[in-house]
């Protein structure tokens, strides 16, 4: 093992979780659902941004983009009550309360975040230039090919994340 820091290795840990909620591939009670995946990775997402916030002195957006994905996936929970929306399934907080505009909230901030984690790849001549003043090769490396999974991820989030309602509203019709 290398003498990297140990947050280095938290960026593919993050991703790697992240992606095995997406794909049903942790224990359901660990991930149940799209809606548990985004609220699990976007929480832990937006406290490391705080966290890097503090650390830095800096901005990082991932403290407005993934507390976007947070509050809104809580909200349609039932985690956070702002009143509205009927629950339409079983889960933590009551199920889903997801109506048309909170998904479009969910879909929008899930796009945010793809995009957040695509701009340092986009301007990867001067973040390389910035940051390897201060990092290691294969922290710069980890830190790209984490930028363009998780960009990937949030994409695939706000993808799925668009058809829900089609498929909550469906069970909910079944099951009556």
């Amino acid at each position: 093992m290398s003498s990297e820091p140990a947050l280095t290795y938290l960026m593919p840990a993050y991703a790697g979780a992240s992606y095995a909620g997406l794909f049903g591939l942790l224990p359901t009670s660990i991930s149940s659902d799209l809606t548990t995946t985004m609220l699990a990775s976007a929480t832990f997402g937006a406290a490391w941004a705080a966290f890097n916030i503090y650390r830095t002195k800096s901005l990082d957006l991932g403290v407005v983009t993934m507390g976007m994905v947070a509050v809104s996936t809580a909200v349609e929970r039932g985690l956070v009550d702002v009143g509205g929306g009927t629950s339409t399934g079983s889960g933590s907080g009551g199920g889903s309360r997801l109506t048309p505009a909170l998904k479009l909230v969910e879909t929008i901030g899930c796009i945010l975040v793809s995009i957040n984690f695509a701009l340092p790849i986009v301007a990867w001549n001067e973040v390389a230039r910035t940051l390897g003043r201060k990092k290691t090769s294969f922290w710069l490396s980890t830190f790209w090919c984490y930028c363009l999974v998780m960009a990937l991820f949030w994409a695939i989030c706000a993808y799925r994340n668009n058809g829900r309602i089609a498929t909550l509203a469906a069970a909910a019709a079944a099951s009556k």
